[in-house]
């Protein structure tokens, strides 16, 4: 179901997964629309953006089961939460480091995160390497 591809614009063909990490809304909501090519060349240029929208879509569909599936559906949100905990990457674009922004400010409202140390870092490697250039 992920990988079903979607005609963006009359371009190249992009799998919903692609759709779903350019955008932090979109991967709560769903897709609404269609996404410009450049930002999915964008996740494949970063893989954070891959792995938040692997959050986001995880925890979308966890929220969205049953109550008695819960445990169960506990593997779509917690397996992309640990990769994200353990990041040590820099993000490589700034719509990577844009997403690390924006999920670190949702984990902080949420309480105490390992994800948000993890993300903020993420961020400024890339907006120090950005000012180096």
């Amino acid at each position: 179901m992920l990988d079903r591809p979607i005609q963006a614009a009359g371009e190249a063909v992009l799998t919903r997964r692609q759709l779903i990490a350019t955008s932090s809304a979109a991967a709560v909501v769903g897709v609404a629309g269609l996404v410009p090519i450049a930002a999915v060349a964008a996740v494949a240029d970063d893989p954070i953006l891959s792995a938040i929208g692997d959050y986001r879509h995880g925890w979308a569909e966890f929220h969205a089961s049953d109550d008695r599936m819960a445990e169960v559906m506990s593997h779509l949100w917690k397996a992309p939460y640990a990769v994200l905990a353990n990041w040590t990457a820099p993000a490589t674009t700034r719509a990577g480091a844009m997403a690390a922004l924006r999920l670190a400010v949702d984990e902080d409202e949420n309480g105490d995160s390992p994800v948000v140390g993890t993300m903020m870092r993420a961020a400024l490697a890339y907006l120090e390497q950005e000012g180096a250039l």
